[in-house]
Parts: structure tokens; sequence; C-alpha cells
């Protein structure tokens, strides 16, 4: 149950701690649900700890797992009610239960119906690859099947009339070629035979059902409190358009699966400013969803869960119920531990707010291949993420219209169109005490010399250039790092301080024209600034960040940090340490809650996954909490520990170490 304040009634309930319980169950394995036993599922959700569980009404097989008289009723189910069972089994202990309904996939209506499914170019049915083998089939919502799916949510609605939520899943845009698509395409005023239409008629397609969807769920759940819904697998490029129809967001991303560690972080910046009820959720399989016959490492799940903890989210963690109704204990042990862990910081950082001071500006994401990918973060995005977090300074993802108003500093990646708006935009924000640092120029540098004391000089540079730090300003050698690509040649005027010049190769590399194995070497050194700052403004005339991205020469990240350092001295949280921690604060009335983390994802076998076996011991870790006006009385640990400090020039210095994996410290204001 819930540990934190009561919640408010007129809005729908947020879980901070919960399992999505798949069961995808074929109808060829039968019986099913034959050692589900109701008190043994509710005593393993009371030992876990958590507020929700979603569970399966229906499956990507297009089965139905409760007593109806529908045809996709699972053959296996016998005389079990399991959806029912599973409900009054957890209601008496104040879980809720939002209700699990597939969309896209449905293989029983895909095998009776092969009419409704989705039709590619060359004319054949669509299906997704499931692990290298056909698999799922993709059904098409201008089909028959839209009223196929209305049909079985309302008999869903009347079997359970109290639902406390839904959670639709699989809502991607589908594109299809089939004659209901390209007559749904027209008449909405698209052009079936653009590839701009396809996809703007795919997603028209998309925003029907979900209104359609939504709407028939709309009301109260069994407590009166107004039900939750969910569409999962929408791009989070449309999410300030889509607000209407999910109550929250649901930040799906198994790193194992395909995700990556660097996704579920990244996306969460890009969520939290725009949809701040949001909870990440990862999955207790080794791999992806469906490798139920493994489990998740324990360091892993931990670490997967702290990362959003530390984010101010809620966790979700996905499980698999096995086909004969009964958990198995190793995943249940797994699991409480993860959520025991969960509940202690979650209770010990109630009411902190979370603290971003940066702001980083992508270009819009116009979109990208399967769902995984479209949200994936570019060189620029990945470059800031770890920069920033092993920093210990937390940031979010903006795009080029977002309200600056917050934010200490702006990092501009490079792609941004820097148009009229923009300008005044950052202008505001500088003239008004702000930071800025442009990770690139636009095509018309003269938009922004008022900001950045640079006009062009337009000399042509080369294909791979070279970026010569200054030692003086930057701690880096004097040596000259090379980068993915050239240089902006700029001239800098008025009080103008160099961060980095310019140095060019002997020559362009050519076929016939070339010296050593990659690119030529570097040649003559130039008076031309790779790097500037200027009062409270910093502007790289080539893609910082992106470089350091592209090739994770730490070198060029640390030339990023001291840029950034040279307009943003004083962020409210500084940690130093080894580069793989990471640090987020927190703060509330008379306190404040640093969050550090200590892991290392690794790649341990020729499959390509990453994963943590274990955490990483961190010694010494050098912290600074900036208080200002306030004074620290007390700083200890999530155990109770206190640690000694000091203070200096308006920060709080400790030093703490752990092997857990994660530390939280609470510094006690006066």
């Amino acid at each position: 149950m819930r540990d934190d304040a009561p919640h408010t009634s007129n809005v729908p309930y947020l879980p901070r701690r919960s399992v999505h319980l798949d069961f995808h169950t074929s109808p060829l394995i039968t019986p099913i649900a034959q050692q589900f036993d109701p008190q043994e599922f509710a005593d393993r959700f009371a030992r876990l700890g958590v507020d929700s569980v979603t569970l399966f009404a229906k499956c990507h097989h297009g089965q139905l797992y409760y007593d109806t008289d529908r045809a996709e009723r699972h053959p296996g189910l016998g005389g079990v009610d399991l959806l029912r069972s599973q409900i009054d089994a957890l209601r008496p202990l104040g879980i809720r239960t939002p209700i699990y309904i597939s969309v896209l996939f449905d293989e029983h209506a895909a095998t009776t119906h092969p009419e409704w499914v989705c039709v590619d170019e060359e004319g054949g049915p669509v299906r997704v690859d499931s692990h290298g083998v056909p698999g799922w089939h993709v059904l098409d919502m201008t089909s028959g099947y839209r009223s196929y799916l209305a049909e079985q949510v309302t008999d869903v609605l009347g079997h359970f009339p109290d639902a406390d939520g839904f959670f639709y899943d699989i809502c991607f845009d589908q594109l299809s070629s089939s004659a209901t698509a390209r007559a749904a395409a027209i008449e909405a005023g698209f052009d079936p035979d653009s590839p701009a239409g396809r996809l703007d008629a795919a997603a028209a397609v998309s925003h029907d059902y979900m209104g359609r969807l939504r709407d028939m769920v709309a009301g109260d759940g069994h407590d009166g409190v107004p039900r939750s819904v969910f569409f999962n697998s929408r791009p989070r490029l449309r999410l300030a358009d889509e607000l209407g129809f999910s109550t929250h967001d649901e930040i799906e991303a198994l790193p194992t699966g395909g995700w990556g560690y660097a996704y579920a972080p990244s996306v969460a910046r890009s969520v939290i400013p725009i949809q701040p009820r949001a909870i990440g959720m990862t999955g207790r399989f080794f791999g992806s969803w469906g490798d139920s016959a493994s489990i998740h490492p324990a360091a892993a799940l931990q670490y997967e869960s702290l990362q959003m903890v530390s984010l101010g989210l809620g966790i979700c963690i996905g499980d698999s119920l096995p086909p004969a109704g009964r958990s198995h204990e190793a995943v249940t042990a797994r699991l409480a531990d993860t959520f025991a862990r969960v509940q202690a910081v979650q209770e010990c950082a109630t009411g902190a707010q979370r603290v971003a001071e940066v702001a980083v500006m992508r270009a819009p994401i116009t979109g990208g291949e399967g769902v995984i990918h479209a949200d994936a973060p570019g060189a620029g995005e990945l470059a800031a993420l770890r920069l920033l977090t092993s920093r210990g300074i937390d940031f979010d993802f903006i795009g080029p219209g977002d309200d600056l108003a917050g934010y200490r500093a702006v990092i501009v990646l490079s792609g941004v169109g820097i148009d009229d708006g923009v300008v005044r935009s950052l202008t505001l924000h500088v003239e008004s005490g702000g930071a800025l640092v442009l990770s690139g120029l636009p095509d018309d540098v003269a938009s922004l010399q008022p900001l950045t004391g640079l006009s062009s000089a337009d000399v042509d540079g080369f294909a791979r250039e070279f970026v010569r730090p200054n030692a003086a300003a930057t701690g880096l050698p004097d040596f000259d790092f090379v980068l993915p690509g050239a240089v902006r040649r700029v001239r800098a005027e008025g009080d103008v301080h160099t961060l980095a010049t310019v140095t060019e190769p002997y020559f362009d590399r050519t076929p016939d024209r070339f010296s050593g194995h990659e690119y030529t070497p570097a040649g003559a050194a130039t008076a031309y600034p790779a790097i500037v700052a200027r009062e409270r403004v910093a502007t790289a005339a080539f893609g910082l960040f992106e470089a350091y991205g592209a090739t994770g020469v730490p070198e060029i990240g640390d030339l990023a940090a001291a840029t950034l350092e040279a307009v943003f001295p004083r962020p409210a949280l500084r940690i130093d340490g080894a580069a793989h921690l990471e640090g987020t604060l927190g703060r509330r009335s008379g306190s404040s809650i640093v969050h550090l983390l200590s892991y290392l994802p690794s790649r341990r076998s020729s499959a390509d996954i990453e994963t943590v076996v274990d955490p990483v011991p961190a010694l010494d870790v050098a912290v600074r909490v900036r208080l200002d006006d306030r004074s620290p009385r007390a700083v200890r640990t999530l155990e109770g520990v206190e640690l000694p400090f000091s203070v200096e020039d308006g920060y709080v210095h400790f030093t703490v170490s752990f092997d857990d994996g994660h530390c939280l410290v609470v510094v006690e204001e006066e």
C-alpha cells in the first residue's frame, strides 16, 4: 500500500511500486491456471509490498482470462475465473488492479479473420518478428477488427464495472496498404501513396481508436477514484499532443531487451517536463519480455528501479505468471528484495522535489524505426546524459519552443533550428541571469552574435579537423584531439575567452592522397577559436556534445564539461568520483536528498546485451550541496549513519563511501 501523502480522489491513482504481470498463453497450452491459489497469490504481493498489479483480461494470443461467453475465452481455463479471482485476492490488501488489453496483436482474430490483418506494400500480411522468427500478426484498426475489439472492451467492462484502470498495449502507428486503410487515409485527406501521407494516416488511425477506447472506459474504479488509462508503445515525440489520451506515462525500458541502459534515464528526462505523472518500467527477465525462464540479476533490478526513483518516479517491474498459475519462489524473492529497497528509499525521500537546473534543448524527434528506437538518445543526448549525471547535475530534455523559466543553464545541441523565437527565448534567459552553452552554431551565425560575440570568417575547413584545448582555461593537455568532422570558422569580438582553438590537418584524405591509417595528421595550429566563453554564454563552433557522444574520447567529454563549468560554475549538486557514478538532488522543506548510484553495465557474452551483475563499490566520493543562505544541521545516510561535514562558499561538503550500489544522504538544514 502507498506510504506517501493521501491520494487525491479526483485524479487517477499513480502507483509507486507495481508489477506488470504478463500472461501471454497460447490456446495450445491446456489446462492453465490449475495451480492458481488466491491466498498464495495475495500473500505473494503482500510480501512484495506493491500498491498496484496490472492483470490480464486479453493477451497477444487474443485469449480472454475471465468467465465470459465469448469464443476467445482461453480453452484451458476450465472453471477458473482467473482475472476475477486475482482481483478479489488483491483488493482486500489495498492493491489496485488495472486491466491489460492487447490492441494491435491478436492471434485469434488474425487466424479467424485474416482479412483484418494489416497489409504491406507487396500485399502480404504484416507480422512482427519475434527473436528472429515470424511472430505476431498486426491487426488493422480500419478493418472490422476495430468493432471486434470494442465489443471485447465492452464485455470486460460488463464483467468488471469496478475496474481500477486499463492498460492498452501495442498501440504504435502501423502502416497498412489494405483497401480499408487506403480508403480511411483518402477520407481523412492523406495521400496513401506517399510515405508522409501513409505515416500521417497511421497516426490519425491511432488517435481515432485511442479516443474511442479512452471514452469507453471513462469513469470511476471500485473506490470512487477515476480509472487510470494508458496507451503503451506510443512515440514520445507526440507526447505533448497526446496528453489527453492517457492519464499518466509508463516508461517501458528493459535495458537487456534492446532498449539499452541509456534509454530509460534519457526518455524519463523528456517525459517528466511534459507529463510528470509517470513511472518507470523494467522487467525481471534476463533478456526482454517473454524470456520467462530467466531472472534479471539482483543488482540490475535495483539499479534500474532506483534510477527511476532518484528522478522522483514510481517503479513497475514486469513479471510473467507461468501457465499453471503459480509464481516461482526464486522470482518472488528477487522482486521482494528490490521492492523492499525501493520502499525504504521512497519513504525517506517522501515529499522531495527533484532539482533539475539544466535544460538540454534538442531538435524535435521526427520519427524512427520501431517502438524501441524511435525515442532512443542520439549522440548529443547521450553525451549530455553521461556528462551531467556523472557530475550530479540533473537536467531535462526540452524542445526549441519550450519554456526556459526555472532553468539556471541551457545547453543547445547541434541541429536545433535557431529561429527568431528561439533567439528571443535564449536572449531573455541570459538577460535574466541564466547560463547558455551552444554545442554548434546555426548557418546564420549573425543571428546569435549579440549573445556569442562571434561572426563568420567565411573560410572553408577540412573534412576532419582537430581541437586544441587551452590548458590554462580547461585543465586539459595542450594536445590536438581529432574530431569526427570540421569546425566552423569564426572570429571572436570583444571580451571573449578562448577555451580551445582549431588545428588543421596537412590536407584532406582522399583515396589517392593520404597519410597514415585513418586521417591525415594534425598540421598547423590556427588562431580560429573552436570554443569561446563570453560572460554567461559559451559557444562551440562544432558539435561539442555530439563529438563526445559519437567518439567517447574522455578528453572531448572533459572539454564539454569544462565549457559548461566556465559559465555555470555553481550547480546545486556536485559529485567528484568515478565516471560511472550518477547523482541527483531532491529538496523538501528542511532538507536536501542526495541519491548516488554506482553500477556499471557490461557486456559479458557474445550476445549484444549489457547487464549489471554486481554493484561497484564507491570509495571516498566527494559531494557538495549548495545551500546558499541555509546552514546544515546534520548529514546522515538512509541507514542513519551521520557523516562529518564542512561548510564553505555556500556549500556543505562531505565524503561518502558505499558498496551496495546506492547511497541516499539527507542534508538536514537549519
